[in-house]
């Protein structure tokens, strides 16, 4: 699930929960803990800047 975290005002996907703190994940491979009560549900808008830094992060791999 795409979520927003108004701490580091970034959107991320959640994958996992530990207690109140939910970890998050980048498409780059940056993981964080937060509070649950810092993250909101991500618009369409943030749902697309997921997408996208997933497929730039891609094609920087591929060396291009």
């Amino acid at each position: 699930m795409a979520v927003f975290d108004r701490h580091y005002d970034m959107p991320a996907e959640i994958t996992g929960f530990a207690g109140p703190m939910v970890l998050l994940t980048r498409p780059t491979g940056l993981r964080w803990r937060v509070h649950h009560i810092s993250l909101r549900p991500a618009t369409p808008y943030e749902e697309r800047q997921l997408l996208a830094l997933a497929a730039l992060h891609r094609t920087r791999l591929r060396g291009r």
